[in-house]
């Protein structure tokens, strides 16, 4: 069989399958890289998919995490329409940009996919220098912010640490000899 371009959705698809079989990782990865030619996609795809009983445990959890993001698109509407519609009319399509980034981000949690949690948590953790930096201006509704942003870079980097072990920042993570840790 000759080896193709892979196909991310199919990809996922056979991986969340060959999971639920009960198949090693290191397995999957294998048998993926006699029918596709990116090994070390296939290997970060692996790394950032949840089996059943992760998911199952986690999504509580995960569905907390969730609500907090869509809260946060709620408020950076609220707070971007309100403060752009005193400086132009114009300016409010604005206030629609970083709550579609949050959306975005809610879209990938809810399906569990493993490179965006790292990623979250990396720029909620930002977020929440520059909500200090400016809490002089926002006042209560930039503690308020901080605390639930806050709370989403905990969520973020807990869930990505138990659902995805051995998926980094840059990827998944290799041992000494070059390897990918699969679990």
């Amino acid at each position: 069989m000759a080896k193709k371009s892979i196909d991310i959705k199919a990809a996922r698809k056979l991986i969340e399958s060959k999971l639920e079989e009960n198949k090693s990782r290191k397995d999957i990865l294998e048998e993926l890289s006699d029918i596709y030619f990116d090994k070390s996609l296939i290997a970060r795809l692996i790394a950032m998919t949840p089996d059943y009983t992760t998911k199952t445990k986690y999504k509580s959890l995960n569905n907390i995490l969730i609500y907090l993001l869509v809260l946060t698109i709620i408020f950076k509407i609220i707070i971007g329409v309100l403060a752009l519609a005193n400086i132009s009319i114009y300016a409010i399509p604005f206030a629609l940009l970083f709550p579609l980034i949050n959306t975005y981000f809610a879209i990938e949690v809810s399906n569990f996919r493993g490179h965006i949690y790292n990623i979250l948590g990396v720029l909620s953790l930002a977020s929440i220098f520059k909500s200090l930096a400016d809490i002089s201006m926002t006042g209560v509704w930039g503690m308020i912010d901080i605390l639930i942003v806050s709370a989403i870079t905990v969520l973020t980097f807990y869930l990505g640490k138990k659902m995805f072990p051995n998926h980094g920042l840059l990827g998944p993570k290799k041992v000494e000899k070059g390897e990918y840790m699969l679990g």
